[in-house]
């Protein structure tokens, strides 16, 4: 039971330390921000380690002391600020919280893309500082997330990187704080709005339908940030009051919208809201206030980090976007190759690849006009799309059923949904059937945003009695975590019964651990470094460039990285 005690302490230390981290983020950027609940804290702290980690692996790689060093900040900043800020009451709920949910965070076999590089990336960082041109390892190593950045921080001793897959589940235990700690707010406010009933609906979604963490890799975490940014976005373009709490929800959907962005580079295009809400509510001028400008400044920063390890890694600033590869460097990819990989993705996202999906049309003629449409829906629309639909569906219908046969058959008049409300999710959704039609590129959230926008007008008008409406929300948010529970507690017993997981005797995950590699003198890339570690690739051939080369590692995809003389 002491890996079990292990694991535990380290997640408890570790989610406290970013809670943390944001109570450092909010005293220096606008010290307003720590009047929300400690799930936005705990996302604006996971944004600011994330950034943290990506600037200092720079310099140094995040090994025991950098991590320990690193959360001993964290760790004192909680101590230091939490009696002031008399949050400790939020603290026992989120203790509470993190129990009811604690089974998903039990893992053996993580998603395909885990031991791919998912789990090699953040490895090599807790060995090594930043490596120049690493996009040549692999395809898998072009493609950016802060997800990796920030696992690569959680090595520690004992545990080492057995929470490498737990970035996602520390997003889902925020996420739920946050709409919890709103229902109840609004609840005591007596403000129950489509806003309310929204949150209410994309709680169960994202629980039932996220349930199982290692799934999520760097794709559905930003999803989940998506619902919260939307509901930020319904917050400022419904309100009716001008001031600080408008602005602050701005800063909240401006901040998530980068950390959304930092995961997976196609979240950069909900920066379109900002020019909205600006145009809608006159925004701007309070944004540019002398107290926001160390927040403007570290949100630029991000940005620039991000590109700048996009293009470290590859030669382009947004990779596979071709026209981002201005400037060619040794370590550069080849132009041919970004193209070519920029039309593989378009291929993978529109069902032409991947098992099972393969088309005989050759992908550069598959990808284009409409071509695909009949393959995706024949391969993709059923069944992925089609079951989150009826799902979704099936979600929105108990939920009106139920309030409605608990409602007094009268309606009463309440907030309009903003003709926006719906145009803005349905041409995000337009765009993502035409570019990258995969659900997990934002494909969950966009088809249920606009399905509970819907749903929601509805409820709202429904007048319900208040303590009737308080024990209707209790069995929904009881039953929610039951289903969660009892999902993960049928997919252990599977992952025991199909790979012989045995929980009792350790509770991580599966890696296939190698005693001794082999380097593979007729592999596409070979990996060297010369005696002052500064690193370069050879296609099947030593590096011309270099002189006095000796072979220090191999990275082994797949697997962990191991020594290798």
């Amino acid at each position: 039971m002491q890996y079990h005690l292990i694991l535990f302490l380290y997640s408890i230390l570790f989610i406290h330390s970013i809670i943390g981290y944001g109570i450092i983020f909010c005293s220096v950027t606008n010290k307003d921000l720590l009047s929300k609940n400690i799930g936005y804290i705990g996302l604006f702290g996971f944004f600011f380690l994330s950034l943290i980690s990506i600037f200092s692996s720079f310099f140094f790689a995040h090994n025991y002391l950098h991590n320990i060093i690193l959360h001993s900040i964290g760790i004192g900043s909680f101590l230091i600020s939490i009696k002031n800020l008399k949050k400790f009451s939020e603290i026992k709920y989120l203790w509470l919280l993190i129990l009811i949910l604690w089974i998903g965070i039990y893992v053996y076999k993580n998603h395909d893309d885990f031991p791919y590089y998912h789990l090699t990336y953040a490895l090599n960082l807790s060995e090594n500082s930043f490596m120049v041109g690493a996009g040549n390892f692999s395809h898998g190593f072009r493609t950016f997330s802060s997800l990796f950045f920030f696992h690569s921080v959680l090595y520690m001793p004992y545990i080492d990187f057995y929470l490498f897959h737990s970035g996602p589940f520390f997003i889902l235990i925020f996420f739920n704080f946050i709409i919890i700690s709103n229902l109840i707010q609004n609840y005591k406010n007596n403000r129950i709005d489509f806003i309310h009933f929204f949150s209410f609906l994309s709680f169960i979604f994202i629980n039932v339908a996220f349930y199982r963490i290692a799934e999520h890799g760097t794709d559905r975490s930003a999803q989940i940030l998506l619902i919260l940014i939307f509901i930020s976005f319904f917050e400022i373009i419904h309100s009716n009051k001008s001031g600080n709490n408008i602005l602050i929800n701005l800063i909240i959907l401006l901040v998530l919208v980068f950390f959304a962005s930092s995961m997976k580079a196609i979240y950069y295009l909900y920066l379109i809201l900002i020019p909205i809400i600006f145009f809608k509510k006159k925004l701007f001028k309070a944004l540019l206030k002398k107290k926001n400008f160390l927040l403007l400044s570290l949100i630029s920063f991000s940005f620039f980090l991000n590109l700048s390890v996009n293009y470290l890694n590859t030669g382009c600033l947004l990779y596979p976007a071709e026209k981002t590869c201005i400037i060619e460097q040794e370590w550069s990819i080849e132009k041919k190759e970004v193209e070519r990989m920029s039309t593989h993705y378009e291929w993978w996202a529109k069902a032409g690849g991947g098992p099972g999906y393969e088309s005989e049309i050759k992908p550069e003629i598959y990808v284009k006009k409409f071509n695909w449409v009949n393959n995706w829906i024949n391969r993709h629309f059923f069944n992925k799309v089609s079951d989150t639909l009826l799902g979704i569906i099936f979600i929105s219908l108990l939920v009106i059923i139920v309030f409605k046969f608990s409602s007094n058959n009268k309606y009463k008049k309440n907030m309009k949904i903003d003709l926006l409300g719906y145009i803005i999710p349905l041409l995000f959704l337009i765009e993502w059937f035409l570019n990258h039609p995969a659900m997990r590129y934002g494909g969950y959230v966009l088809f249920a945003i606009p399905i509970f926008l819907f749903t929601s007008s509805i409820i709202q008008k429904y007048k319900i009695q208040k303590k009737k409406l308080w024990n209707l929300s209790v069995f929904f948010i009881v039953l929610v975590f039951v289903i969660f529970n009892i999902r993960n507690y049928s997919r252990i017993n599977k992952e025991i019964e199909i790979y012989s997981y045995n929980l009792f005797h350790s509770p991580f995950f599966y890696v296939q651990d190698v005693e001794s590699v082999k380097i593979n003198k007729n592999a596409e890339y070979n990996i060297y470094t010369t005696k002052n570690n500064e690193m370069c690739w050879a296609s099947k051939t030593p590096c011309s460039y270099r002189k006095n080369l000796e072979i220090k590692k191999f990275l082994w995809m797949n697997m962990v990285i191991k020594n290798v003389k």
